[in-house]
């Protein structure tokens, strides 16, 4: 089945009359549409003056993150996305890069996408020019990314930590609290910007697009600020995530922060002539040697702020009785990782997790929802992670070092061997 969708300006004409229209605000003072909400407008107003190809890329990605919340996910998990987006220069779009976000879109959500993009309308508003920045960083509210901040907090690099979320309150208190705790111990005034951006009504729970989206917000902020680089901080092991059973393999694994992900990224950022690289530090890191790396710069004080931060790849506290829709569960994969990166070092886990908050049927209930995560992990324990697992997820850039990142998993697996399972 196909799914058409054009995202537009609100004071724009549709193109293609038989797809769905999501209009979007020309700017963030226009406030919220019926389909589109948050503080983002279509002239990217709360960025700057964006260069043309970077602010058509934002525009893209954002088309293809509303339109994949906006798409039900069917049983046979494939959808094919018809997807019509208003940019001020239409032409790259329909030939080689266009071709090139449509294979990173597939890569990513493993969808069927078809891009189309029609001329709009350029701002007409005067918007006030990024200072200059070294670095742009994201800041997405994780405890790899609070990390990762911590690691550079102190190396005298003018920096942007950006963060986007979609309205999610977990979230925004988990940035929130990353970024007053990095503000009060850097050495220096922190610059950070926060976008919200999502679509309005029931959405789609899924959406992997969105690493899409916060990567060509972070491109766009970085060739506003004449910063050659985005920085992302994510623990090798997540980053390849290599399935824990044949079942979690291909375009079932989730390809977020993937090496072949930021290949694909670079890529077409180099056809777009846009000069930003992306790249993450921490690829031959486990989360626990992450972790160690930010506690040997901030000591115990990291503690308490990564307490707060999120992991959690369920975060459905708030369906359970007596529960909380702001912690982490504990037993998902994700938590799974993160309760194993504590057991790396001499620091105790602070974190206060849904399965340790609830009691009687309700944390019953929480453990028969997570056998899954639970039977999986115990089965990759116990048959370990080679070389054709980690292929299983998807193609590796050539200049990858393939032991390096066999030996990186075996360790990332250690650590979550240590975790007591219920």
């Amino acid at each position: 089945m196909t799914t058409a969708i054009e995202v537009l300006p609100h004071d724009a004409q549709q193109h293609e009359l038989s797809a769905t229209p999501l209009q979007w605000a020309r700017t963030s003072a226009d406030g919220p549409t019926l389909e589109v909400a948050g503080t983002l407008g279509w002239d990217l107003d709360q960025i700057g003056p964006v260069p043309v190809a970077a602010a058509d890329l934002v525009r893209i990605a954002t088309s293809a993150y509303l339109a994949d919340r906006r798409t039900s996910r069917p049983t046979t998990f494939v959808r094919t996305i018809e997807l019509t987006a208003h940019t001020v220069n239409p032409e790259p779009w329909n030939s080689a890069p266009g071709e090139l976000i449509e294979e990173l879109l597939h890569w990513l959500t493993g969808d069927v996408w078809h891009l189309h993009a029609v001329p709009a309308t350029p701002t007409d508003r005067a918007q006030t020019p990024l200072p200059p920045a070294d670095d742009v960083m994201l800041l997405s509210g994780g405890l790899d990314s609070l990390c990762g901040a911590i690691d550079h907090l102190q190396d005298g690099t003018e920096r942007i930590h950006l963060s986007h979320y979609d309205g999610s309150t977990a979230v925004r208190r988990a940035q929130t609290t990353a970024s007053f705790w990095l503000r009060s111990h850097a050495s220096h005034p922190l610059r950070h910007r926060t976008i919200k951006i999502r679509q309005n009504g029931p959405a789609e729970p899924t959406s992997r697009s969105r690493s899409l989206l916060f990567a060509a917000l972070a491109a766009a902020t970085a060739a506003t600020a004449s910063s050659p680089q985005v920085t992302v901080p994510e623990n090798g092991f997540t980053s390849i995530n290599p399935p824990l059973t044949t079942a979690r393999g291909g375009t079932l694994t989730t390809r977020s922060t993937h090496p072949g992900t930021f290949h694909r990224l670079n890529a077409l950022l180099a056809a777009l002539d846009i000069p930003v690289t992306i790249a993450n530090p921490y690829l031959h890191c486990t989360k626990g040697e992450l972790l160690q790396r930010a506690h040997d710069q901030a000591g115990d004080a990291l503690l308490a702020a990564a307490a707060a931060t999120l992991s959690c790849g369920k975060l459905d506290g708030a369906r359970y009785p007596g529960g909380n829709a702001n912690l982490n569960c504990g037993l998902c994969v994700a938590c799974l990782v993160r309760r194993g990166s504590f057991t790396a070092g001499p620091h105790s886990d602070p974190t206060v997790y849904l399965v340790d908050h609830l009691a009687g049927p309700p944390r019953e209930k929480l453990l028969r929802n997570r056998r899954k995560d639970l039977t999986d992990v115990q089965q990759a324990v116990l048959s370990g992670i080679d070389e054709i697992d980690i292929l299983a997820v998807g193609d590796l850039p050539p200049e990858t070092d393939f032991d390096a990142i066999v030996e990186l998993c075996q360790r990332g697996l250690q650590e979550l061997s240590r975790v007591p399972l219920p």
